[in-house]
Formats: C-alpha cells, structure tokens, sequence
C-alpha cells in the first residue's frame, strides 16, 4: 500500500524533505509532497489536490526562484507564493473574473447561487495553488540549509584541524598579538536565515493532508507552541493500524490535540475559513 493510500496516515510538520529531519522518524512517518518527481516515492504523501503536474510543478519553482532574486532573505521570498503577480495565467484569468462578479455584486447587491458557488471554487484553488508553491520554496530551500549545514560543519572540522597542527589550545591568547585573529568561525544560522517560516509550511501541509491524517512535529518552535497552547492526549499505545507507525513505548513522547486555526496561531476561525475550525493531533518530542 502506497503512502497516498494509507488509512492511517502521519506526516511530518513542518518539513518536506527526510533529510531535514534532525532525528530519525519511527518507520511509517510520511512526508507532504510538494509534487516535484524526486518526492513520489514511499516516503511521500502525494495528494490528488495538488493543482500543478510535476513538471509544471518544477517549472513554477524556477519561476519563483527567479523572481526571488529581488528579496534579500528566504523569509521575504516565502510571501510571494501568495501573491497574484506569481500566479499562472490561467489563476490570473480566474482572478479576474471573480473581482468582476465582486463588481458587479457591488453595483447591483445581487449575487447568484452560482456565483457563489464560483467564488468559493476559485478562493480554494487559489488557496491550493499559493500552498502548492510554499511546499515548493520549502523544498528547495531546505535543500539549501542542508547544504550550507553540510559546508559549515566541514569548515569546523578544518578548522580544528589546523587548531590541532599547529597546537593552538583554547588557553592560547590572539587577542593581545597585533594582526593575528583567532581561527575563523562561520557566523550565522543557516536555519534562521534560510528557514521558509514554520507556520507558512504547517498551513500548506494542512491544505493537502487528508481529513484523517496526524502530524509528527520534528521542529522546536512548533514543539514550544504546542506545549503552550495544545491539549495532552498521550495514548496509552501507539500502533500502526491506527497511526500508520508504531513507538514500542511513549516514553519521551507525546500526542497533542489543537485546533486548526489556534496551531496557524488564530485566537478563532478566521472568516471563510471553515476548513479550520477542526481538531488535529501532533506528536511531539518530550
């Protein structure tokens, strides 16, 4: 049975990519497909709501890469997946017609059953469309981190060797001889600055996931507002036909209930969004 198939179903939040998961995961944890083709395996979710082919997919990324370039962080960049100038035409087009009918409603306060109907379509494909591209720019970026995560830890491994070579210890004292410094460190968090925020991935892995589905929370930031705001709803066992995984214990873990909007941190059901207002469970580390 395919991760698309499961009943029971958990998928990793707020991340897209296994390996950006800085522990491993029981056998069973999914990940939410961004719908490019290297993420269809089994380790994938991959939903049918998805409104983009791999391809097209692959394409809107470049797309959205390319006009990232004016940004000068990740964090800047990850709010253009919601805005109408990023859209594919066929969305534009859309667009238009439903701020037509806003207009015409305006001029006459008249709206009919279709065009209600039709401006409820429009707003969840669009929705869709803006979580399918935060699913993209969070997959290639935490490409990104690993990368940079990957050259920063070879560059502290050389650097205590050079340290080791030449005998310099931490007693040693640079500060006091002109022109030396000490060995060079690489500033910076390459999580913090290229990180796509957490609450910006969780609610496009919230568009896609089934109704039935539980999360796994693999980041601390998502863990702390859990522990804040969330309900302790730890099970006694933890088995595969329900979670689709298994934990030989729950020790050092547990399961959260919160809603929807409150876990998007929401104080209520924002308007028009009644997709929120439910109940979901998150496993968490203790």
């Amino acid at each position: 049975m395919s991760a698309s198939e499961h009943s029971a179903l958990t998928l990793a939040l707020p991340v897209v990519q296994p390996k950006h998961v800085p522990f491993p995961l029981p056998d069973g944890v999914r990940f939410c497909s961004p719908g490019v083709k290297e993420a269809m395996g089994e380790l994938f979710y991959v939903s049918p709501d998805l409104p983009f082919s791999p391809a097209e997919a692959r394409g809107q990324l470049h797309e959205l890469l390319q006009y990232g370039l004016s940004f000068k962080s990740a964090r800047d960049l990850s709010g253009v997946a919601l805005s109408e100038k990023s859209a594919p035409k066929e969305s534009r087009s859309e667009l238009k017609e439903e701020l037509a009918a806003i207009d015409a409603f305006e001029q006459s306060g008249k709206f009919t059953a279709q065009e209600k109907e039709k401006e409820r379509v429009d707003a969840a494909l669009l929705r869709r469309i803006a979580a399918q591209k935060t699913l993209l720019l969070a997959w290639d970026m935490e490409d990104r981190v690993a990368e940079l995560a990957a050259l920063k830890n070879t560059f502290s491994a050389n650097s205590a060797s050079m340290d080791a070579i030449l005998g310099i210890t931490e007693d040693d004292a640079f500060e006091d001889l002109p022109g030396v410094e000490r060995t060079p460190t690489l500033a910076g968090d390459v999580e913090t600055d290229l990180g796509v925020p957490w609450r910006s991935v969780v609610a496009a892995i919230l568009e896609f996931a089934p109704a039935h589905a539980r999360f796994f929370a693999v980041k601390h930031e998502l863990i702390a507002w859990l522990e804040e705001v969330g309900r302790d709803i730890t099970p006694d066992h933890v088995g595969e036909e329900e979670y689709g995984f298994s934990l030989p214990y729950t020790d050092g873990w547990k399961l959260y209930a919160i809603q929807a909007y409150a876990l998007l941190g929401h104080t209520r059901v924002p308007e028009g969004r009644d997709d929120l207002d439910r109940t979901i469970e998150i496993f968490a580390a203790g």
